[in-house]
């Protein structure tokens, strides 16, 4: 630990700065930064593996995580028998893309962590409009090769897509229009048509549901057109090995590398505060342990002066005493979910999907995909939630060679009375035959799962929060501004927690690396300049 924060505990194996607990991937980032900037960390999860919610996992160790949550959550179901070769499957429990531009690829870089990663981009992103798959644009030139639209909708697509890649905050045409649905705004304001503006909505704007306001949709379509070019033609990237999870665990590498102490397959078993009158601390009052954690199994309690955990992992007597991180900028301004259902499915055969020759300009086919079904365009399905269906094959690292696994997710607002298994079938189902009607072969199912990841929340304090006690978002769910969350996350609970270990950042004190969140991060991005096609 740096020598500007004395310390008594700091040469003592059970006295940490921080601890942290649950290694999802906003925890990791956090720890790898404390860990980066010199403050001794303690990294404690129940599992035996990394990533928490949003782990990669070998088959065989999916298998028992849902034999284990099948005993506390019947909605947890599965069908099939484990294929061979089950360890080379990576599978996600959250899938996600990353973006190409933003607060996450920004902190992958300059942490050095995407050194311990690979990563491709993600190939077509395609949605469901009336039976059939349509490409969604990634560039001018397809919008104009495309023969779904005639001239004039081509016209006023791009004339939306200037605007919403150019500064719109102050623009005449979003005067008094921010919390008008986008769907309606793009109806309204630029005259597109509705199937082209439920395009927009749902697979550049990736809104989850229909009452999705304009603002913050903007904020993350200008992100998207920026990150379009950096790369190559898509807009988002594509993780190894399972994604989010691996990385992690990539994180959590960042920060054992820097001396973080790292603890898996231990619960904690009672937090408390510590009483800074009693005598166990006799002198150094201003660097006392706040908190102490005893872990199952552990004969000596730890102690830390900051905790942080995940809202999933901190007992509900403390929960409303805790300082609650959540993002603050308007592009992660999507409606707080409940849960999200989701379906694993793994396939024999390809699951790349053919190209779209009449409507895109598309020349590659991938193995990675993105499908995006819209709120009521499938019978069965969804009149309020859109559907993410994710593909991942060998390509990704993540299946063995024939085998392809698919991802199917839904955002929930409230408690369903329907399981993951009834709200999600319809759309394995759909997806099977769509991929065996336009690649004329059939695709077996191997095995399945569906299940529920109930989002775990804290009630921000009525009352002053504990000093040093943060709570963050147990899983950042959405496919594709999830990893962004995370970070903006990890990056205000990184700041809280300095703050709280080292008392108020003063602005004379900017070049502090203790202060900064990855060092010559201002530089990187200085140098990556501006690859906005639009």
């Amino acid at each position: 630990m740096s020598e500007s924060i004395p310390s008594i505990t700091a040469a003592m194996d059970n006295h940490f700065d921080v601890i942290v607990l649950g290694t999802g991937l906003t925890e990791s980032i956090t720890a790898a930064a404390l860990s980066k900037a010199g403050f001794k960390v303690a990294h404690i999860d129940p599992n035996p593996y990394y990533g928490a919610d949003e782990a990669s996992l070998s088959l065989d160790e999916l298998m028992q995580w849902v034999d284990h949550h099948k005993e506390d959550n019947h909605s947890v179901t599965h069908y099939g028998e484990v294929p061979p070769h089950a360890r080379q499957y990576s599978v996600s429990l959250a899938p996600s893309v990353i973006p190409s531009i933003g607060p996450f690829i920004s902190s992958l870089i300059a942490s050095g962590v995407s050194r311990y990663g690979s990563f491709k981009l993600l190939g077509r992103v395609v949605i469901y409009d009336s039976g059939i798959l349509k490409d969604v644009p990634q560039s001018k030139d397809d919008i104009f090769k495309s023969k779904a639209m005639s001239l004039l909708e081509k016209r006023r697509v791009t004339r939306f897509l200037m605007f919403a890649a150019g500064e719109f905050e102050n623009s005449k045409e979003l005067h008094d229009q921010e919390d008008l649905p986008l769907l309606d705004f793009l109806q309204r304001i630029f005259l597109l048509s509705e199937a082209t503006a439920r395009a927009i909505t749902y697979s550049l704007g990736y809104c989850c549901f229909i009452s999705e306001t304009t603002l913050p949709t903007l904020h993350r379509i200008r992100a998207y057109l920026k990150a379009s070019g950096r790369y190559g033609p898509s807009a988002f990237l594509v993780g190894y090995y399972g994604g989010s999870g691996e990385i992690a665990q990539g994180f959590c590498r960042a920060a054992a590398v820097r001396g973080g102490v790292y603890i898996l397959g231990r619960s904690v078993t009672r937090i408390s505060p510590v009483d800074p009158a009693g005598p166990e601390y006799p002198v150094l009052k201003s660097d006392l342990p706040r908190f102490a954690v005893e872990v199952d199994d552990f004969p000596d309690r730890l102690h830390c002066r900051c905790l942080i955990s995940s809202t999933t992992l901190l007992p509900g007597h403390l929960r409303t005493l805790a300082d609650v991180i959540r993002p603050s900028i308007s592009s992660c301004g999507s409606p707080r979910l409940f849960a999200m259902a989701r379906c694993i499915a793994i396939v024999d055969g390809p699951i790349t999907l053919p190209l779209d020759t009449k409507d895109s300009g598309t020349s590659d086919a991938s193995d990675s995909s993105l499908l995006v079904f819209p709120p009521g365009s499938l019978n069965g399905g969804s009149a309020i939630s859109a559907v993410h269906v994710m593909a991942a094959g060998p390509g990704t690292m993540s299946a063995p060679s024939g085998k392809g696994i698919l991802y199917i997710s839904m955002p929930l607002l409230t408690n369903s009375i329907h399981s993951a298994e009834i709200l999600l079938r319809p759309y394995l189902t759909a997806v099977l035959l769509l991929f065996r009607a336009e690649q004329q072969q059939q695709k077996t199912l191997i095995w399945s799962t569906f299940y529920m990841q109930e989002l775990a929340s804290c009630t921000a304090s009525t009352s002053d929060s504990l000093v040093g006690l943060m709570a963050v978002p147990s899983l950042s769910p959405h496919t594709t501004q999830g990893v962004d969350e995370a970070a903006m996350i990890a990056e205000a609970t990184f700041r809280k927690a300095v703050s709280s270990l080292n008392g108020e950042i003063k602005e004379t004190n900017q070049g502090c690396e203790q202060n900064v969140f990855w060092p010559l991060l201002t530089e990187i991005e200085e140098g990556e300049g501006n690859d906005m096609q639009w």
